[in-house]
């Protein structure tokens, strides 16, 4: 597609305009000539857009937004997208920001790990119950700074007291089917924040699931992170968000990942071209919305039937409406046209579990002292091995290792009569690693 306004330069580090205030929109044209904008103050903090073509107008909405000269984060779920307007933005993998996004800060963990549960229990669709014995896990990983991956969670979880076995087996089992959900490198969140404009794509994500599970985590550390961060972006676009803030019947949740999300202090744009697969909370809480046109008819000859109908006349196939709950108005629009532009994302290098690893010492350092030792824990290695190399790489190859599957914690009675301990064992992959390694 080709515009005729000048383009858009590329924002990754542009930084934002300063007075967001001032920023106007160009969406397209009025049906009887005109362009049709919307101001950013008139976004109050929330946008949905809906309809068969919500990808479409997202991604116009990202590009007005660069125009503009906003500071514009966007997660891409499907990678729709990207396939649009990537080569506007920094572009990244998902697996580049993933390690940290699972990971507790220690002045935010508190904070942070009550997210996690809830970005678990969105992406999980966990009961009251399980979202309880979640959060109590979430508390015992950010008290031991430990990450909160599915890994590290399947363990923790069955330690959990207070809670009748049948739940706790029960999320046992739904965790277990994400247990090695995959990390790349260890790429800051504040570095993601300080960007200026970026898209960060989780297309490559193997199953949908855990598509999910990273999409929610990323939230969770976006809202721990954004009170304290030095730069943040004007506004968080998310599509796909029907599969986070799904429709159910009787909601058996708090939904505290979306309460949390909405107060964060930056807009937030929901996309979704599923709206019967939306949860009712979001379709209330967002009084502004961008509606594509096959919604917005099949709304107006639902109204036929209604004695109290709005006098609103349908619109164009291809037209766009701006509907404003907060004063009842309504602007149709044709959407402008704009130069398609995209760039492979950023990713990490991916893991390879082979002896090729960038330090086979300790590689093989910590192989060795998982199987010499009776009671190998997270801090026991930390400690001991932190004297000779950075604690940072040794936390990264105890996860990379675990995310192969050739490490994993297990629940151990060290002491008679003690309280059980998170413990490491090989796999019988782990062991025939270290046996390669050591001839």
């Amino acid at each position: 597609m080709i515009t005729n306004s000048p383009q858009m330069a590329a924002t990754g580090s542009s930084g934002g305009r300063g007075n967001e205030q001032a920023a106007s929109l160009w969406l397209g044209y009025a049906p009887t000539g005109g362009k049709v904008r919307l101001g950013f103050e008139e976004l109050r903090g929330k946008l949905l857009i809906s309809g068969h073509s919500a990808d479409s107008v997202a991604a116009l909405f990202a590009y007005s937004c660069g125009q503009a000269d906003l500071k514009t984060l966007v997660l891409d779920a499907d990678g729709h997208l990207a396939e649009r307007v990537s080569g506007y933005f920094e572009t990244y993998d998902y697996s580049w920001f993933i390690y940290d996004a699972f990971q507790f800060d220690e002045a935010e963990a508190p904070r942070h790990s009550q997210l996690m549960a809830a970005a678990y229990t969105a992406a999980l669709d966990l009961s009251s119950e399980e979202e309880a014995i979640m959060s109590a896990a979430m508390q015992q990983v950010a008290l031991k700074d430990n990450r909160a991956s599915p890994a590290v969670l399947f363990g923790e979880v069955g330690g959990v007291e207070g809670f009748r076995g049948f739940y706790v087996d029960k999320l046992k089992g739904r965790i277990a089917s994400l247990r090695y959900l995959e990390a790349a490198e260890n790429g800051s969140f504040s570095t993601l924040l300080a960007l200026g404009s970026a898209l960060v794509t989780f297309k490559s994500a193997k199953y949908p699931q855990a598509m999910e599970v990273a999409l929610a985590a990323y939230v969770a550390k976006l809202v721990s992170n954004l009170p304290n961060a030095k730069a943040k972006p004007d506004v968080i676009i998310i599509n796909d968000a029907h599969r986070l803030f799904r429709a159910n019947p009787t909601l058996h949740h708090a939904a505290r990942l979306l309460t949390e999300l909405l107060d964060a202090d930056v807009t937030v744009v929901l996309v979704s071209d599923q709206v019967h697969a939306l949860s009712d909370i979001v379709l209330n809480a967002f009084p502004l919305k961008l509606l594509s046109s096959e919604l917005w008819n099949d709304r107006m000859r639902d109204y036929r039937y209604q004695r109290s109908a709005p006098e609103y006349e349908p619109v164009l196939p291809n037209a766009v409406v701006i509907e404003d709950g907060h004063f009842g108005h309504v602007r149709p629009f044709i959407p402008r046209m704009y130069e398609v532009r995209t760039s492979e994302p950023r990713s990490g290098p991916a893991f390879d579990a082979t002896i090729k690893q960038a330090d086979n010492n300790l590689t093989a350092l910590i192989l060795q002292d998982i199987a010499k030792y009776e009671a190998p824990t997270r801090p026991s290695l930390l400690g001991f091995l932190s004297a000779e190399y950075d604690s940072e790489v040794v936390k990264h190859e105890l996860d990379r290792l675990e995310n192969q599957q050739l490490i994993q914690q297990e629940r151990k009675a060290v002491r008679k009569g003690g309280e059980d301990m998170l413990v490491y064992t090989l796999t019988e992959a782990g062991r025939r690693l270290m046996e390669a390694m050591g001839q």
